[in-house]
């Protein structure tokens, strides 16, 4: 069982446990009200997902890039959310000369593979750094509080490093026999007004691309595909498409559906294969755990679990914050229309590393 902690124990707690290098995570589900850590005691690399035990998954996009770390519950925490008042400032994009060729070259030669019928989507991303020098856990407290219906995180192991996110997409989560996904694709600037109807044919089929590929995925394995409607999903400052998929799950079949939906579509491509083997081959580096999954694995009760893509990430090393951002492209992509989804997309880390987020604890 969880012990329950105020906020200023807690984060003590958890810079102590940060300051002596062992593994954590610090996380609050969307909506959620209340904080949960899960620490373990040692800096042991655990790399099977075992859904009869509890604890913390962090799985890579591609099992060449890094190892799946499955944290031990040694020590289980959960505290309140209590957020701060605090003004918040949305940042610019960094104007980035270099970078902004090298994605526009590579959103073009995408296309050209699309075009030679290599693939029908391909999702291509790019990273870049900036100096950081603010306290993260009150940086991860900061996501919490400006993005209350994302998963947010704060992750740390010695073999995987440290990650902090904000990501609004579901990968997979289970409850009482049901499994729940999402099929999340398109990206507009947050405009209050947005109407389904307003979407390019391009979003529109980049969302009916991972939707068919998740009813496909669990008609393969007989499960029965309940698809709700698309909606409009709001992100910080960006709206997606979304669609809510359901079916009947038992523990037994939610590995497996798992290792059928990683990497979905929406940040991979279709087919799979063949866009992963582009990915791997012209990016111009590692994604690591950027477009891989985390989450809890029978924290809340045993055969329950919640899994999300990690999106608005970034990654802490070596006194530099790296961002990590992407976009799908089809046949109807615009290079320089990327390049300003990437810019957008990547105000969301930058807003929560420029704010002085008050210390807690």
């Amino acid at each position: 069982m969880p012990n329950k902690k105020k906020q200023k124990a807690l984060f003590k707690i958890l810079r102590d446990h940060f300051g002596r290098n062992l593994p954590f995570a610090l996380y609050k589900k969307p909506g959620a009200q209340m904080m949960t850590a899960v620490l373990q005691s040692d800096k042991a690399l655990n790399t099977t997902l075992d859904f009869d035990r509890p604890g913390f998954v962090m799985a890579p996009f591609d099992g060449e890039d890094a190892p799946l770390v499955f944290l031990r519950p040694d020590a289980l925490y959960h505290c309140k959310f209590k957020p701060l008042k605090h003004p918040f400032r949305l940042a610019d994009p960094i104007p980035n000369p270099v970078g902004r060729e090298i994605h526009l070259d590579l959103v073009e030669q995408a296309k050209k593979s699309i075009v030679a019928e290599a693939f029908q989507k391909v999702v291509v991303s790019r990273r870049f750094s900036v100096p950081v020098s603010a306290d993260l856990l009150s940086t991860a407290f900061g996501m919490m509080q400006v993005y209350p219906n994302a998963f947010t995180y704060f992750f740390h192991h010695p073999s995987a490093g440290t990650w902090l996110g904000a990501t609004p997409e579901l990968l997979l989560k289970s409850h009482a026999g049901f499994g729940e996904t999402m099929a999340l694709a398109g990206t507009r600037s947050a405009d209050p007004t947005l109407k389904e109807h307003e979407w390019t044919s391009k979003e529109l089929y980049e969302q009916q691309v991972v939707t068919d590929f998740i009813e496909k995925q669990m008609q393969a394995m007989q499960l029965e595909a309940q698809v709700g409607p698309v909606e409009n999903i709001r992100a910080g400052k960006l709206w997606h498409l979304g669609t809510v998929i359901r079916t009947p799950l038992p523990i037994t079949q939610a590995g497996a559906l798992l290792r059928a939906l990683h990497p979905t579509p929406a940040v991979c491509g279709v087919p799979r294969d063949k866009a992963q083997f582009f990915i791997r081959e012209h990016e111009n580096y590692n994604r690591e755990y950027y477009t891989g999954f985390l989450g809890e694995i029978g924290i809340e009760q045993p055969e329950s679990f919640s899994t999300y893509v990690n999106l608005r990430c970034i990654q802490i090393r070596n006194g530099r914050a790296y961002v990590y951002v992407g976009g799908g492209i089809t046949a109807d992509s615009k290079a320089e229309a990327e390049w300003e989804e990437t810019q957008h997309k990547s105000t969301t880390v930058l807003s929560l590393l420029e704010n002085s987020w008050k210390a807690i604890g």
